[in-house]
């Protein structure tokens, strides 16, 4: 039975916010006769506090779905600050401190994992996997969820030249050079992990578990047209956009609600942008498990994001494509491969980010629209959604790769 450990700080189980891409994977791979072990900090990203662990306790596991989650102590942080990337750096450090001598060993009495998946954007955590991995030679594959440092730079503003940007540079081309194999989510980021060094590249995008995002029957008929965002309330995700866009569609008095269910470090500054509307609620995030249920109430569902050169091929947003599977017409502001996809498939309506009035026209379009088109969306995106996008045959193709690095 091959073994497996798989590093991400931000991995959740299901009950918990945020993605869950890593549960999934870890999952189903055990279904197809792994061993895995998920190594993932306990402070929850989305609401900033520890889950598990109490004090003085420095780690704890657990076996949710057969898989040996292991959960780390990290530094806490509330603020984008220096404190965040010491609550990087101490995940690392833990990394370092319980792995390294547990790979040594495992080397020595056969318990050593066959293979070690990190999966980003902690650069610095990917990277420290690898190092125990090169120092144990156990095969490394890393998964790329964004591109840094590169995002940092398009969105953040990071000077190229920073040091900081330079040393995550530096360890991401000694990333691509030295493992396995890249695993990319967005299909426009393959060439770009290439053009770094990246020797062998597999695209497995995002996707949706079809077992827990089956189809639902759109809403019935009712006064108000309800669009649903779910999902993190950061810079990248220009949901002051979507605020203008309301602000301009409640003028007009038009038929809408729009539900922010979510978090992050823009939702009090928001709050405070929509206090006058009455069309525009906020709501606390809610776990994986919850979003089918949450997603069916909804007529469309919202992406928004920032016009952030690297969004235009370098994304692969999950709740997209739970939408998809669920059946709800998609609504989307972001440039590049995810907006051609919605109008090349005529899956929802798409408006180029930043333009509220291009927004709100395309938000009073979707409503105008006839319910059997938008049912006829829905099934469009059902489709896309299991011949391309499930996780099922994501976790097939994982199983494969995995199995071919150990074998090579």
């Amino acid at each position: 039975m091959p073994r497996l450990w798989l590093i991400n700080q931000f991995a959740n189980t299901p009950e918990l916010p945020g993605h869950t891409r890593q549960f999934e994977v870890a999952a189903g791979l055990v279904g197809k006769g792994w061993q895995v072990e998920v190594f993932a900090s306990d402070f929850n990203l989305t609401q900033r506090q520890y889950r598990r662990l109490r004090c003085p306790q420095l780690w704890c596991s657990e076996r949710p779905a057969g898989i040996r989650w292991t959960w780390l102590w990290v530094s806490p942080y509330r603020h984008n600050n220096w404190k965040r990337q010491l609550n990087m750096l101490s995940f690392c450090l833990h990394l370092l401190l319980r792995l390294g001598p547990a790979a040594a060993l495992g080397r020595l009495t056969g318990r050593a994992p066959d293979v070690i998946l990190a999966s980003s954007p902690q650069l610095p955590a990917a990277f420290t996997g690898l190092w125990i991995a090169r120092l144990t030679r156990i095969p490394f594959v890393l998964e790329v969820r964004d591109l840094w440092p590169q995002v940092l730079i398009d969105q953040g503003g990071k000077s190229a030249k920073s040091l900081m940007v330079r040393l995550l540079a530096w360890m991401e081309s000694e990333l691509y050079r030295h493992a396995s194999n890249v695993v990319v989510l967005a299909k426009g980021a393959e060439s770009y992990v290439r053009d770094r060094g990246a020797r062998q590249t597999a695209w497995l995008p995002n996707g949706p578990d079809l077992d827990l995002f089956a189809p639902r029957p759109l809403p019935p008929a009712r006064a108000l047209f309800t669009v649903l965002y779910a999902g993190a309330h950061g810079d990248a995700n220009a949901l002051e956009n979507v605020i203008a866009a309301a602000r301009w569609l409640e003028q007009q008095q038009t038929p809408l609600r729009i539900r922010f269910v979510g978090d992050g470090p823009e939702k009090q500054a928001l709050m405070h942008l929509a206090a006058d509307l009455q069309s525009v609620s906020f709501e606390a995030p809610v776990p994986k498990a919850q979003i089918p249920d949450l997603m069916a109430e909804a007529d469309a569902i919202l992406l928004s994001l920032r016009d952030v050169p690297l969004f235009r091929y370098g994304v692969s947003p999950n709740k997209l494509y739970d939408a998809y599977a669920l059946g709800r017409p998609v609504i989307t502001t972001v440039a590049g491969a995810i907006n051609a996809e919605v109008e090349e498939h005529r899956l929802g309506v798409s408006a180029p980010p930043g333009d509220p009035q291009a927004l709100a026209a395309a938000i009073q379009s979707l409503m105008n629209t006839p319910r059997s088109e938008r049912q006829a969306m829905a099934e469009r995106a059902i489709q896309l959604a299991h011949t391309t996008y499930s996780r099922q045959r994501v976790i097939a193709e994982y199983n494969a790769l995995l199995r071919g690095v150990i074998a090579a």
